[in-house]
């Protein structure tokens, strides 16, 4: 799609003398009421009629299948497109959030996504069920899993309580992946709710809850990689999983490139340990709400010279009532207060 071409090629008195129906540019111009035109403004609405009231109706999917219907519309196509104002609506545009990567992948070979300005994917209220798998290189499958081909996508839900995604996502080499407001459940054989290698991912209002495995998976290198991953989580909720959350960094390399934010979360009732990190991996946790509780095993469990930095006075009430230790560390791991 050459979208430079398709709108600048006419000069604006050029476009004003075309035909609505063979516009390719949208050029606004003040219509004078003459009561004595039938139909006037429904021969030829205006432009802030259609901008306001007429294309606000149509999905992405309805503007781009009206193209070939009227090259009226494909003006409106190439003005919305190009500037991002056209959100992918699982359930309308698309049958399914499987379906949904394959119009991601497509439209971001189009046009450059930034996290600025990202592709915005948005579930509506119900039950979204992943269909795909996700197959590692020596040829493990996982399924129920996503796996993510694009940086810079947005998944945008109605709540917590209200849009839930029945699988996980793996997100390996991309960045500026968000999601908000939905929860996460994946009960598949070994299920995350999110893995991630190498990866930029931020959560908000999220619940990721009843994995098999961790609720949110950050596994350890094999090799001297240097990739790093970070996560920043506000308002999310990690519990009945295998894992809250499972941190691991890199053994083989003497720097802390795996780190985790978590601002106002909570992780509880999780089969084994609410937060796991350990070979150099870092985590910190910030605000008043925050609380690891009710876990099968540690609260917060630093292992292998990994660090856990509670930004919070000392006599916060951070960790407790877990079936271990509320608070615990070895192997040169540390747990540390911290008042900002």
């Amino acid at each position: 799609m050459n979208i430079k071409s398709s709108t600048s090629s006419r000069s604006p008195g050029k476009v004003e003398s075309e035909p609505v129906a063979k516009k390719t540019r949208l050029v606004h111009k003040t219509i004078i009421y003459d009561e004595s035109v039938a139909n006037q403004w429904l021969d030829e609405p205006p432009l802030e009629v259609w901008d306001h009231h007429i294309i606000p109706l149509l999905s992405l999917r309805d503007l781009a299948l009206s193209r070939t219907v009227c090259t009226f519309f494909e003006a409106y196509w190439q003005e919305k497109f190009s500037n991002n104002v056209l959100p992918l609506r699982v359930g309308n545009d698309v049958t399914s959030i499987d379906r949904a990567m394959r119009v991601i992948e497509i439209l971001s070979s189009r046009r450059e996504y930034t996290k600025i300005n990202p592709f915005i994917v948005l579930l509506g209220k119900g039950d979204h069920e992943v269909t795909s798998s996700w197959t590692t290189p020596s040829g493990t499958v996982y399924p129920t899993m996503i796996d993510m081909t694009r940086s810079n996508v947005s998944f945008v839900g109605t709540g917590k309580d209200t849009t839930r995604i029945l699988g996980g996502f793996h997100i390996d080499n991309f960045e500026n992946i968000t999601f908000k407001n939905m929860t996460l459940t994946n009960t598949s054989n070994e299920g995350c709710g999110i893995s991630m290698r190498n990866a930029k991912v931020e959560l908000f209002d999220v619940a990721l809850k009843e994995c098999v495995s961790a609720a949110l998976f950050i596994p350890s290198s094999t090799s001297a990689s240097t990739s790093e991953n970070s996560v920043v989580a506000t308002r999310c909720e990690f519990a009945n999983s295998g894992y809250g959350v499972f941190v691991d960094g890199n053994f083989f390399v003497d720097r802390y490139l795996n780190s985790a934010t978590f601002n106002n979360c909570v992780f509880n009732d999780n089969r084994q340990h609410g937060i796991y990190v350990s070979n150099q991996a870092t985590i910190h946790l910030h605000g008043e709400t925050t609380a690891t509780h009710s876990n099968g095993s540690d609260g917060i469990f630093a292992f292998l010279n990994a660090k856990v930095f509670i930004h919070l006075p000392s006599h916060h009430n951070t960790s407790y009532n877990n079936r271990g230790q509320d608070r615990n560390s070895g192997s040169g791991g540390t747990i540390t207060n911290i008042e900002d």
